[in-house]
């Protein structure tokens, strides 16, 4: 024997067959209808929500979920474009390095510099390499921390942090030279 009262599995409607109202949230569908079957949810996976010939919804993009902004296959902010800047900045600050550590002596070469004059000289052009290590480091450091791909900020990380400490081991050790012998 039935009883006309059956609990129900969960996710099915409660109530009556042609009654209007289930749970808040959960679909009902009759037989028929272009929802379902009563319990499934209002589209099968992989397939978009609404069925050709409905007049009120239109299919939806694959990956794309009511109330996302972007498709979920490319996310809006990965760490991969940041961490492609952040490798692009290193190498400029290690470009700058380079460019400071071969142009120095060869400027001096070129024109007759005093001591103080070859110091500031050097002095400036490590403090705008630090300066775009620093930049590089802290994008890296960021990119590193967002989903994506983290190769180019990891090796941003390890340019810049190498930049940042041969300047300031270069600055202390001269310091200590100068404050040494004089």
């Amino acid at each position: 024997m039935s009883e006309p009262h059956q609990q129900q599995p969960s996710g099915q409607p409660s109530g009556h067959p042609g009654q209007p109202h289930g749970r808040p949230g959960q679909p009902y569908a009759q037989p028929g209808q272009p929802y379902g079957q009563p319990g499934q949810p209002y589209a099968q996976p992989g397939q978009p929500y609404g069925q050709p010939g409905q007049p009120y919804g239109q299919p939806a993009q694959p990956g794309v979920y009511p109330g996302a902004s972007t498709p979920t296959g490319a996310p809006a902010s990965t760490g991969g474009a940041l961490g492609r800047v952040a490798f692009i900045v290193a190498l400029a600050s290690l470009a700058v390095g380079v460019l400071v550590a071969v142009g120095t002596p060869v400027l001096l070469r070129a024109v007759d510099f005093s001591a103080s004059a070859y110091g500031a000289i050097l002095g400036v052009g490590n403090l705008l390499v630090l300066i775009v290590a620093v930049v590089a480091l802290i994008l890296g450091i960021v990119a590193v921390r967002r989903p994506g791909q983290q190769i180019l900020a990891g090796i941003a990380i390890g340019i810049a942090a190498s930049e940042v400490l041969g300047i300031l081991v270069a600055w202390v050790s001269s310091l200590a030279l100068t404050l040494t012998y004089s």
